[in-house]
C-alpha cells in the first residue's frame, strides 16, 4: 500500500506553536489566549495587509519550528505502516523560503531538520527520500499521482477535492473541520483505524 500524508496541520501540530513564538516575538500581547485561527484573525486585524500574519508564520514553519509538536497518535501510525509495510510518503505544499525573514530561513530544510530531530527516519516507516516539497498545490496534486498514491490524508478539503486528484485516490481529510463528500477522522487513531481495520 502506497499511503501519501500532507506534513503541516496534519502530521506537525502548531497550535501552541503560534500562540508561544507569536508572544515570544512581541507580535501578540502576553495575556492572549487563542488556537491557530485566532492567532491570525487577531494580527489579520492588526494589519490587514498580512505582514504580521506571515511574519508569524515564517517564523514558526522556520526558526522557531521546534515550538511544533507530533499531532498525538502519529508515532503509533507510522509504526503500524511499518508493521504492514506501508510504503509511506510524504507530499507537502511548501514555499522554500520564510516571508519577512533577514535571515532567509530554508523553510523546508527546517521541516527535514525537525523530523530528524524527532527520530522520524530510520526508526518508522518514513524515509528521507520519500518526503517531497512541492511550490504550489497543482505541483502538489501533480505529484501525488506520479507517486501512485492509494490514499492522501491531509487537513485541507481543497486538496482532497481538487479536480487534478488522481482517479481511485481514496481521500480522508484529517482533522474536525466537517466536509460533505468527504471521508474524515478528527484523530490519527481514526485515521490508522479507516485505514488498516476497514479493509
Amino acid at each position: 500500500m502506497r499511503i501519501g500524508l500532507d506534513l503541516d496541520n496534519t502530521l506537525i501540530c502548531y497550535d501552541q506553536a503560534f500562540l508561544e513564538v507569536g508572544k515570544d516575538e512581541g507580535l501578540l500581547p502576553a495575556s492572549f489566549q487563542g488556537n491557530k485561527t485566532a492567532v491570525k484573525r487577531a494580527l489579520m486585524a492588526e494589519r490587514p495587509d498580512g505582514l504580521l500574519w506571515q511574519t508569524l508564520q515564517g517564523l514558526v514553519y522556520g526558526r522557531r519550528i521546534d515550538a511544533a509538536v507530533l499531532f498525538e497518535g502519529v508515532p503509533d501510525f507510522l509504526a503500524l505502516c511499518r508493521e504492514r509495510s506501508a510504503d509511506v510518503l510524504v507530499v507537502s505544499h511548501k514555499t522554500e523560503l520564510a516571508h519577512h525573514d533577514p535571515l532567509s530561513t530554508n523553510l523546508r530544510q527546517a521541516a527535514l531538520c525537525w523530523m530528524e530531530r524527532r527520530g522520524l527516519f530510520g526508526a518508522t516507516a518514513l524515509e528521507r527520500r520519500n518526503i517531497h516539497f512541492e511550490a504550489t498545490r497543482e505541483d502538489k496534486v501533480r505529484r501525488i499521482g506520479t507517486l501512485g498514491c492509494e490514499l492522501f490524508v491531509d487537513d485541507l478539503a481543497e486538496v482532497l477535492t481538487d479536480d487534478r486528484m488522481p482517479v481511485g485516490c481514496r481521500r480522508i481529510l484529517f482533522g474536525n473541520d466537517p466536509h460533505d463528500g468527504l471521508e474524515r477522522c478528527p484523530t490519527w487513531r481514526d485515521v490508522s483505524d479507516a485505514i488498516f481495520l476497514r479493509r
